[in-house]
């Protein structure tokens, strides 16, 4: 069965969140002060929490049904699996224990893989991570 699916629209509000939370990520991996690191986990946390109510274009394609339904519930753990290490960032940057912040940067730049390894396409990441427009794709399910 085949289907037509948008690839990762820059302009979905899962997309948007996504981008706030890049963002966030990318300028705690470079930062030193604690009480600017706490501000950015916790600008990160505020984007999944609206990430999570949303679904990845892959999962939104799917027919209704059990499987369908499995997928979403996968996303939802894995986003609230992000969330709490994020909260965990937080509170690393609040006791000022920056190798602890390490330790979680690189703990969630392997989720974050494995999350675009099974929400996305790989057309649909690189679309999305190089902001090139968004184009039609076809996925086999």
């Amino acid at each position: 069965m085949l289907f037509v699916i948008p690839a990762a629209a820059d302009d979905t509000p899962l997309a948007k969140q996504m981008e706030i939370l890049n963002d966030a990520y990318k300028a705690i991996k470079k930062e030193q002060d604690p009480a600017k690191g706490a501000a950015l986990a916790k600008e990160a946390q505020d984007a999944m929490v609206k990430a999570i109510l949303e679904l990845p274009e892959m999962v939104k394609a799917m027919p209704e049904g059990p499987d369908k339904a499995k997928a979403s519930a996968e996303y939802r753990k894995m986003k609230g699996t992000f969330i709490s290490a994020l909260a965990d960032m937080e509170l690393a940057f609040h006791n000022k224990d920056l190798e602890k912040v390490k330790t979680i940067v690189e703990q969630l730049r392997e989720s974050k893989k494995q999350g675009h390894d099974k929400f996305m396409d790989e057309d649909e990441w690189l679309i999305a991570s190089q902001k090139k427009p968004a184009r039609m794709i076809l996925r086999a399910f």
